[in-house]
């Protein structure tokens, strides 16, 4: 079912910049502390700089043609007692006082002028609140549809798991092929407080041309809280997500898991910090990544270790599979340590497929294209048949096998 009412577009970003915000504002009924943080984002994006990202390419980039529209998420769901899967704007209205201090940590955890617009201008997005001890058993299903060309998009999800509740939540980006850019600018807040876990699961899978940069945080508040982690990105022109699990209660743990697959000219950037400032936390963080034809994927992960975080257990891995000679990948595992009772490491792979491996397969018989689809789903499979959810698992393999 749709998540939010259809909603007009707005005037392209150039003319908002001209006209401003207020009037825009005006017509919404939402808190009035919503409203002073989106006027106090709006004088940030214009204030600030377009962001340098090295590894990101945004030459030639320009927010002032991109329209904000709106009504494009969608929730399926069937629903289970006292759990509330609401969009934002009927949550806004009804629950505000379950979301004041969760809704916005991402915006807040690495500004840039994309936040900062999101900050201003979202309007779609899915609220997912679990009660206290309740384990929900179906997978809640959001989908974000960028419509067409030249749109502007600014989904926002935030969950919200309460102690000794347990939780699935699948977000999925699409879009058919497009003519001329378009751009989504998505956020992720996700509240895992006292012994509750989630599974979070994130699919990029848009059509050519689409800019997908945004912010994900996850807030391990509670002690003994999970969160398990999946995210993949396959499609876009141009991905760049800064993401980030705070591990802040005391044994508080988490498994990342991700896939990244650059081909053509895409240029797909993850940016992931595991963050550990409990006791006793565990952290786990472990990329593939497979890089074709021009394309260019890049993993920037760190993990940091606060002063205090006695105990910490962490691993940081990534590794890439080059399939042709223009194909680009960088990997940047780091380590920050502030403790001195940790275990922690961090490291990266990357180089083309091992001949012997395709010619061992050849002997068997398959052909050579088949043989090589065999060792890259193998190369992934330790990530991808992870996936719970079985529609999206057969879905993510088969676009994946459409880039080979």
């Amino acid at each position: 079912m749709p998540a939010n009412q259809e909603l007009p577009q707005l005037p392209a970003v150039g003319e908002l910049l001209t006209s401003g915000l207020d009037k825009v504002l005006a017509g919404r009924t939402e808190p009035a502390w919503l409203t002073d943080n989106r006027r106090n984002a709006w004088k940030a994006f214009q204030a600030m700089e377009m962001p340098f990202w090295r590894r990101t390419n945004l030459r030639q980039f320009s927010f002032d043609l991109f329209r904000p529209t709106f009504g494009i998420a969608e929730i399926r769901f069937t629903g289970q007692e006292g759990v509330i899967v609401r969009d934002m704007q009927s949550a806004l209205r009804e629950r505000p006082d379950l979301m004041d201090d969760a809704l916005g940590v991402s915006l807040d955890a690495r500004p840039n002028k994309f936040t900062a617009l999101h900050g201003a201008l979202w309007q779609d997005g899915v609220f997912v609140y679990v009660p206290k001890n309740v384990v929900v058993e179906e997978p809640i299903r959001i989908v974000y549809r960028l419509p067409e060309a030249g749109a502007a998009i600014f989904p926002h999800t935030l969950v919200v798991a309460e102690p000794n509740s347990s939780v699935t939540v699948v977000e999925e980006f699409v879009s058919d092929d497009l003519s001329d850019p378009a751009l989504c600018i998505p956020a992720a807040d996700i509240i895992v407080n006292d012994n509750a876990e989630v599974r979070f699961l994130s699919v990029q899978s848009f059509g050519r041309n689409a800019f997908h940069i945004g912010s994900q945080f996850v807030s391990m508040r509670g002690k003994d809280s999970r969160i398990w982690w999946l995210t993949a990105a396959l499609g876009g022109r141009v991905q760049h997500l800064e993401m980030e699990i705070y591990l802040g209660g005391n044994g508080s743990h988490a498994d990342w898991l991700g896939v990244n697959y650059a081909n053509e000219q895409q240029n797909l950037v993850y940016a992931p910090i595991i963050r550990h400032v409990g006791l006793h936390t565990e952290g786990s963080v472990n990329f593939r990544s497979v890089v074709d034809d021009e394309g260019y994927a890049v993993f920037d992960g760190l993990i940091k270790i606060e002063k205090g975080a006695q105990g910490t257990n962490s691993d940081l891995r990534d590794n890439a599979l080059h399939l042709g000679p223009k194909a680009r990948s960088d990997s940047i595992p780091g380590l920050e340590i502030d403790a001195n009772d940790v275990k922690a490491g961090h490291g990266s792979t990357s180089g083309p497929i091992d001949p012997e491996q395709v010619f061992y397969l050849r002997s068997r018989g398959l052909p050579e294209a088949e043989a090589l689809r065999m060792v890259v789903m193998g190369f992934i499979s330790e990530v991808v048949d992870q996936i719970p959810v079985e529609d999206l698992h057969d879905r993510v393999v088969d676009l994946i096998a459409a880039k080979i």
